[in-house]
């Protein structure tokens, strides 16, 4: 009797402290479901939606009616906002511009650190992107630069020719079908925007002949950001599973990735550092070798390792995201033809085809660019924006958020809030205009490139490529359907890192 006695007692004592440990939050911390050991909410995300993570915690919200809740994820503690009002609060609290140290974001490079510009915090991620910014600027990053301009119009002609006469070289198959007129989305328009971006980081461009290694980043790009996820796989919260299932875990093909473009970009790096002259500024490069050549104090981060690293979280974006926006936008514009019809005629109408179209034009084509921001609303590349963690203790919508607490901004929920949009399930560029047809920029409160002083840098590169991209293809081509061909479904886009459509190809034709 006393031995089942003992064991009933330690079995309530367990069952209590295991209850207490599931349901046990900060006092103030917005509502949520409970957690479970090691994994604490996660599981229950996955049973929602394993295939959006972003969807389930709105479905989440919902059924805590709250804007905000509260959860775990293994052992990080984590609160996500989804209406408007919330996420403009939390990307402008300095309070909330840390970053997690997440495994995803320490795998990253050989030393299994946590170098570069997306998951820095503090001194040094002010200093990096502060010096950064300041002297991409000067080569037209994050402003409208003539010179840079041309160099686009330059990588456009060169994607017209590819499609128009087919592929020239062996790694070219991958983006177009022998004959021309295919193209492989999404893979197609990164190379050609990648290079857009070296013109500015390097001054110099890579020839078609010698673009296979670039090619090769974006395929390995595009497999980093679509193995991860909104809260970094279970990789993030038992990293040691990648010893056992490093297959289904993701880590193997992360880590390839990660390998690839780390090597890419110090090989780069490298080059410049051996030829270094201070007599002779070439481009962006020599200004950080200068730089890390004055033995600044260690934690302004200028050296090799950093370097390399805040190289690729500038440029992962060119070389991977641009594309996938561009073909999300190419998918609508297939199952709204009559949308792509009204994009032709205003190119017609101001540009006409003698020459391509330039950012002058943009201003008389209101319909164009607001397809493309209605697209960036409907199809937000990062769904839940990159994770912010509390600097100190807070406040975020009237509940207290503890320091260290990972916060997130879910501009997929803010986008689709039929408080703000009324009917945000409708593809309807319309919203952005107004009653004269112009384009209405106070109508448009999305926020696809984040706030605060976390805004994603390259927006203005990115807003004005996206234009000059999409209206020469429209100017040039029609998106149609090849026998055996069916129309894109945005239902079965994937969700990792970003949003991206599964690899398709269309067929184009002559206008």
């Amino acid at each position: 009797m006393l031995t089942i006695f003992l064991i009933s007692l330690v079995s309530i004592i367990f069952i209590h402290q295991l209850y207490k440990y599931a349901v046990d939050r900060p006092e103030g911390f917005p509502p949520g479901p409970p957690r479970l050991p090691l994994f604490g909410s996660y599981l229950f995300m996955l049973l929602i939606n394993h295939n959006y993570l972003h969807k389930a915690v709105l479905s989440l919200s919902k059924w805590y009616k709250s804007d905000i809740v509260g959860l775990y994820v293994g052992k990080f503690r984590v609160a996500v906002v989804h209406n408007g009002e919330g996420v403009r609060e939390l990307l402008n609290n300095q309070a909330c511009d840390g970053r997690p140290a997440l495994y995803l974001s320490r795998m990253r490079d050989p030393g299994d650190g946590v170098r570069g510009i997306f998951f820095q915090e503090g001194l040094l991620w002010k200093e990096q992107r502060r010096f950064i910014l300041r002297f991409l600027r000067d080569y037209g990053f994050g402003r409208r630069f003539d010179q840079l301009e041309m160099v686009i119009n330059e990588e456009i002609t060169d994607m017209i020719d590819l499609i128009r006469n087919g592929p020239r070289y062996e790694h070219e198959h991958l983006l177009v079908k022998p004959g021309g007129y295919r193209i492989q989305l999404p893979m197609f328009f990164n190379p050609f925007s990648a290079n857009s971006h070296f013109s500015i980081v390097y001054n110099e461009r890579i020839p078609r002949a010698e673009m296979a290694n670039v090619v090769k980043l974006v395929q390995l790009g595009l497999q980093f950001q679509r193995n991860a996820d909104d809260y970094g796989r279970l990789l993030s919260i038992i990293p040691w599973i990648r010893h056992i299932f490093p297959e289904t875990s993701g880590y193997k093909k992360l880590n390839e990735s990660n390998q690839y473009i780390y090597k890419f970009f110090a090989d780069f790096v490298d080059r410049h550092i051996e030829t270094y002259d201070e007599s002779c500024e070439r481009n962006f490069l020599d200004l950080y070798i200068a730089e890390m050549k004055k033995e600044l104090p260690e934690e302004y981060g200028f050296n090799r390792e950093q370097f390399i690293m805040g190289l690729v979280d500038f440029s992962l974006p060119a070389f991977t995201g641009l594309g996938v926006q561009l073909a999300m936008i190419v998918q609508y514009l297939m199952i709204y033809p009559e949308v792509a019809k009204r994009i032709q005629h205003e190119i017609d109408e101001v540009v006409g085809s003698g020459r391509l179209p330039t950012l002058e034009d943009r201003d008389k084509m209101p319909y164009t660019e607001a397809t493309i921001r209605e697209n960036l609303r409907m199809e937000t590349l990062v769904p839940s924006d990159v994770p912010h963690k509390a600097l100190e203790d807070t406040e975020l919508m009237g509940y207290r958020i503890p320091k260290d607490t990972v916060v997130l901004a879910s501009l997929y929920a803010m986008h689709s809030d039929k408080r703000i949009w009324k009917d945000p399930e409708n593809f309807r560029p319309e919203r952005f205009l107004d009653d004269d047809g112009k384009l209405c920029l106070k109508k448009d409160v999305s926020l696809p490139f984040g706030a605060g002083k976390r805004l994603c840098a390259g927006e203005t590169f990115a807003r004005n490529l996206l234009f000059l991209m999409t209206t020469a293809m429209l100017q040039n081509f029609d998106y149609t359907l090849a026998p055996g061909d069916s129309l894109p479904d945005v239902s079965k886009n994937e969700s990792g890192l970003i949003i991206s459509p599964p690899d398709f190809w269309v067929q184009l034709k002559e206008r």
